[in-house]
């Protein structure tokens, strides 16, 4: 007795002229309000500190890696006013004190 196979090495992507693969599932949309929340919570501990409220890993991080992904989900002017945001209290953190 067999079993229905459909492939055993089935095509990376759908074909091109024929109809589309069921498998393909929509991707993942970051909710705005999600990024917002994130960036309002970060800039609020920044404004809060005296000095950095993350340790040195954690900034290299947020610096590098958060920060430049949570911006690119917002359209570019409010990116801007976010990153200005952003620079302002890096500027002054970072001049305060070092990080832990």
């Amino acid at each position: 007795m067999g079993y229905a196979q459909r492939e055993l090495f089935p095509a990376p992507q759908g074909d091109l002229f024929g109809e589309s693969d069921e498998s393909l599932r929509p991707v993942y949309q970051v909710k705005r309000e999600h990024v917002l929340n994130r960036l309002v919570e970060m800039l609020a501990d920044m404004r809060a500190a005296e000095r950095w409220p993350w340790s040195e890993t954690r900034v290299a991080l947020n610096r590098e890696t958060v920060w430049p992904y949570l911006l690119r989900l917002l359209p570019e002017e409010e990116a801007e006013r976010w990153r200005a945001d952003l620079e302002a209290e890096t500027e002054r953190l970072d001049a305060a004190a070092p990080v832990d």
